[in-house]
């Protein structure tokens, strides 16, 4: 959950951001622009952040397979007749 959260503020940042700038529109996608190309892929925040959230994203799905397999299991012993004992 908190790398959403962390998502969604740095896009609600980045807007107000934009909206506040003291320049026009050319002019700050000019500098976005220059900005976007310096950025090298695998080095920044972003990069770090998306490889957080995808090894989260698997330990839940792990988590939930194996939570699903211990309950196909408590659902098949319950539906086994109990066994006498003499």
């Amino acid at each position: 959950m908190l790398g959403v959260g962390m998502v969604v503020g740095a896009v609600l940042g980045a807007g107000v951001t934009l909206l506040m700038a003291p320049r026009t529109g050319r002019e700050m996608r000019s500098l976005l622009g220059d900005r976007a190309r310096r950025v090298r892929p695998g080095t920044g925040v972003w990069y770090k952040l998306g490889k957080e959230l995808k090894r989260a994203a698997a330990a839940k799905r792990k988590h939930l397979e194996r939570e699903e397999s211990r309950e196909r299991v408590r659902q098949h012993a319950a539906a086994q007749p109990p066994v006498e004992t003499v």
